[in-house]
C-alpha cells in the first residue's frame, strides 16, 4: 500500500483473509473515506483497510457528520475492487450484514438492520455503513466501504444523538477492546464480501431476515421528497418496496426512514 500523509501510527496484518490483510491505523484523519480513496487511486489492493482513532470531518449518508470522540468508535474504510455488478446497493447490503453479524457475536443479544444499512440494538443506532464508488465507463474502478461502529461511545456527550444512538459498551455493560472489535468485524466482512462474489441473492436473503423495517408504516425521506406507506419487501438488489395509501408500490434505492405513528 502506498505511503500516506499523515503517516499511520501502526500497521496490522490478517494474512488469513482478503479484507483486512493489511490495515493502516491512524491517530487522526479528516475522514477514513478520503484516506482510503486516495490510497485506492495510488494503487491500494482490494481489501486494504484504513482505520482511525478519530476523524475531524467524518461523514455518513447524505454528507451528515459522524459524531465520535477519540477511541469511542471503530472508524474504518475498505478499498474494494469488485466487479461492476457488485457496487452500490449490494455492497451496502453485504457491509451492513457483516456489521450486524459482528455486533450479534460481540453482544449475544438480538439486533436488527434498519433499511438501508443502519444496524440497531433495541431500536437505537449502533453502526452505519456508507458506500462511495469511482467507476469508469469501461467498468473499472473501485468502491470505498465505510463503517462507523459505536464501541465505547457515550451518546449523551454529543448533541442530537443521545436518544437515538447506543454503543457496544452500553449494551454489554462495560468498555470493549477496539482491536478485538476490529478483528471480529473484518472477519465477518471478509466472509460477506466473498459470498457476494458468489452471488447476490443469498446475501440479500440473509440480510432481509434481519430487516426491522419490513411490515412497518414508514416515511422515507429522499433528496427530492418524501414517500410514505408500508415497507412490504426488498428486491434482489436490496431496494425497498414501499406501498403507499393508493396501493402504488415504489422502488426506493436510498433514503432516511422514520416510523409513522
Amino acid at each position: 500500500m502506498p505511503t500516506l500523509d499523515p503517516a499511520p501510527k501502526w500497521e496490522r496484518f490478517y494474512p488469513d483473509r482478503v479484507v483486512g490483510a493489511h490495515v493502516l491505523v491512524f491517530d487522526e484523519v479528516d475522514s477514513t473515506m478520503d484516506v482510503a480513496r486516495e490510497s485506492a487511486r495510488a494503487g491500494a489492493p482490494h481489501g486494504a483497510v484504513v482505520r482511525a482513532a478519530t476523524q475531524r470531518s467524518g461523514r455518513g449518508r447524505f454528507a451528515r457528520r459522524w459524531e465520535s470522540g477519540p477511541g469511542d468508535s471503530l472508524l474504518t474504510s475498505v478499498v474494494l475492487r469488485m466487479p461492476p455488478v457488485d457496487v452500490g446497493a449490494p455492497l451496502s447490503v453485504a457491509g451492513s450484514l457483516a456489521v450486524h453479524d459482528a455486533v450479534a457475536e460481540l453482544l449475544a443479544v438480538p439486533c436488527g438492520i434498519k433499511w438501508p444499512n443502519d444496524v440497531q440494538v433495541g431500536g437505537k443506532k449502533i453502526a452505519g455503513v456508507l458506500v462511495e464508488s469511482q467507476i469508469t465507463t469501461d467498468g473499472t474502478g473501485f468502491a470505498i466501504l465505510g463503517i462507523g461502529l459505536n464501541v465505547n461511545l457515550t451518546p449523551d456527550a454529543f448533541a442530537g444523538i443521545g436518544e437515538t444512538a447506543t454503543s457496544l459498551a452500553i449494551e454489554s455493560g462495560g468498555p470493549m477492546d477496539l482491536d478485538h472489535v476490529e478483528e471480529t468485524l473484518l472477519r465477518h466482512l471478509d466472509k460477506a464480501l466473498a459470498d457476494l462474489v458468489v452471488g447476490t441473492a443469498l446475501i440479500v436473503e440473509r440480510w432481509r431476515t434481519h430487516l426491522s423495517t419490513l411490515g412497518t408504516q414508514i416515511a422515507v425521506h429522499m433528496r427530492d421528497g418524501v414517500v410514505e406507506g408500508e415497507a412490504v419487501d426488498v428486491d434482489e438488489q436490496g431496494a425497498l418496496l414501499l406501498r403507499d395509501s393508493r396501493g402504488t408500490v415504489h422502488r426506493l434505492l436510498e433514503g432516511d426512514v422514520t416510523l409513522r405513528a
